[in-house]
């Protein structure tokens, strides 16, 4: 362990004695990351741009998806800067005047997958011109050093940079806890199918891509991928609501 994990365990001790830790608090832990075979460094280096992640799932046939947006270059340089990678396949989604939004098939390691497979909440998942920058948020300091030892075990290159408390600034059931209730409602193929569907356009008018062309993406006939987009529409609908469709719809 290093020293910033003692310093987190300093800091616990401290607060644990003074009594002074408030229940609307909560706890930040920021890590470096700056090895280029984390893919979303390495493309922010040698694409010269900025990377934020939006959001990370399963993929159905190994590994996960992460989807950026890109701020600085076109996302169709992207793929060209990290194509002798083996185990990340890089697909431009969309594209704006100054970036646009990117889709990584990741199949080696991920610090913020590790984070979310902890428990924690990945706040920002950043990289610019060859800095990662990760955020995460815990619910307290002895929750803060399992997380650190548990990232450089994982991922020794890897550094904990900070451990600081902060406010909370949302209700305790947070906007990230109700997206991730939804979600964790799918399963593995339906949150895919959703979130293809959403990452790529289906739901903006005009539509960016048919059902056809995200069911081509995902190698399955577009009447399996409307009927996971529509059972995953019900299911969220059916909990934003608070019904249950089986009881509601009676033939």
């Amino acid at each position: 362990m290093d020293c910033e994990s003692e310093q987190c365990r300093a800091r616990e001790r401290r607060q644990e004695m003074s009594g002074s830790r408030s229940e609307k608090s909560v706890v930040e832990v920021e890590f470096r990351v700056d090895d280029p075979s984390y893919p979303f460094v390495d493309a922010s280096e040698t694409a010269g741009c900025l990377l934020d992640l939006e959001v990370l799932f399963p993929h159905s046939d190994g590994g996960f998806v992460e989807y950026f947006t890109v701020e600085g270059v076109p996302p169709e340089r992207i793929p060209e800067s990290i194509d002798d990678a083996a185990d990340v396949d890089a697909d431009p989604v969309a594209r704006h005047a100054d970036g646009g939004r990117l889709r990584f098939h990741v199949r080696g390691d991920c610090v913020a997958k590790t984070v979310v497979d902890f428990g924690a909440i990945p706040r920002t998942v950043e990289a610019a011109g060859g800095e990662g920058r990760l955020v995460a948020e815990v619910s307290s300091r002895a929750d803060a050093v399992k997380l650190v030892d548990r990232v450089q075990r994982e991922h020794p290159t890897v550094t904990a940079t900070d451990c600081r408390d902060r406010r909370r600034s949302t209700p305790l059931f947070t906007r990230y806890d109700l997206s991730q209730t939804l979600i964790d409602a799918l399963t593995d193929r339906q949150r895919e199918v959703f979130l293809t569907a959403y990452m790529n356009g289906f739901y903006d008018w005009p539509r960016k891509h048919e059902a056809s062309e995200l069911a081509a993406k995902l190698g399955i006939a577009p009447a399996t991928f409307s009927q996971h987009l529509r059972t995953a529409e019900g299911k969220i609908f059916s909990s934003l609501l608070d019904t249950d469709d089986e009881r509601v719809f009676v033939e």
